[in-house]
């Protein structure tokens, strides 16, 4: 039998081009603050705080090469129009796991 692999790590489409090089270095060392306030305004059931943060992060990932970090930002934004706590959960949940395996594919993790 294998061991369950852990889910890959994940690197930005852009990580050789210098032009953004320091901007994802400090996109990736916030990405732990930028997860909590997540965190915080779905236990808060802060919808709007949400979706400001949905859409911030989805045009930062978006310019630093992240586009699986774009589907989950907008997957809460589509989830805080919706009336399900559940969905909205499990896309923080999902967000907060693709954030991890982002700090984990970043060279400073290596």
């Amino acid at each position: 039998m294998q061991a369950h692999q852990p889910p890959r790590p994940i690197r930005s489409l852009r990580e050789d081009d210098p032009e953004v090089e320091e901007r994802i270095d400090a996109f990736v060392a916030r990405l732990g603050e930028t997860i909590d306030g997540f965190q915080d305004n779905e236990a808060r059931g802060d919808l709007h705080g949400l979706r400001e943060l949905a859409d911030e992060l989805a045009e930062q990932a978006q310019t630093l090469g992240y586009p699986d970090l774009v589907a989950a930002a907008r997957a809460i934004g589509t989830a805080c129009g919706e009336d399900s706590p559940a969905a909205l959960r499990k896309s923080v949940e999902g967000l907060t796991e693709l954030s991890q395996r982002i700090r984990r594919g970043h060279r400073s993790a290596a």
